[in-house]
């Protein structure tokens, strides 16, 4: 009997021991399945880190753009420029050709004036026409 209760003895620790490896073969299974889920989760993020860094790579910065608007600006403000002192020039050459031609205005109506005075017949231009 005593063989037998020692017999039942190491029975239930081997069946406590065997449960217990049962556990941690569970434990460790989940333990796999967590691991393998984290291996997949840091696989996304390299991919997700690469696609942000290929994004980056295409992105402009604050300084390239700035230079980009420096050049295109100073281009449109010289041509501006260029155009307002064409047409100041042309205004300047325009009332010249104003004031000559006012000056001989001028002189053409003083000398059919003198004409006038000096006695001499109106001058009629329908007949200076024909």
């Amino acid at each position: 009997m005593l063989i037998a209760v020692g017999a039942g003895i190491g029975l239930l620790r081997g069946l406590r021991v065997l449960g217990r490896v049962t556990q941690n073969a569970a434990g460790l299974e989940l333990l796999g399945a967590s691991v393998d889920t984290i291996h997949v989760a840091v696989a996304r993020l390299a991919e997700q880190s690469e696609n942000m860094q290929g994004k980056l790579n295409q992105m402009v910065t604050r300084d390239e753009l700035s230079q980009t608007l420096d050049r295109v600006f100073g281009q449109l403000e010289q041509g501006i420029e260029a155009r307002f002192e064409h047409q100041t020039h042309s205004v300047e050459a325009l009332r010249m050709m104003i004031g000559q031609t006012d000056e001989l205005l001028e002189r053409v109506l003083e000398g059919l004036e003198s004409i006038k005075m000096e006695g001499q017949p109106e001058w009629n231009f329908s007949q200076a026409s024909h």
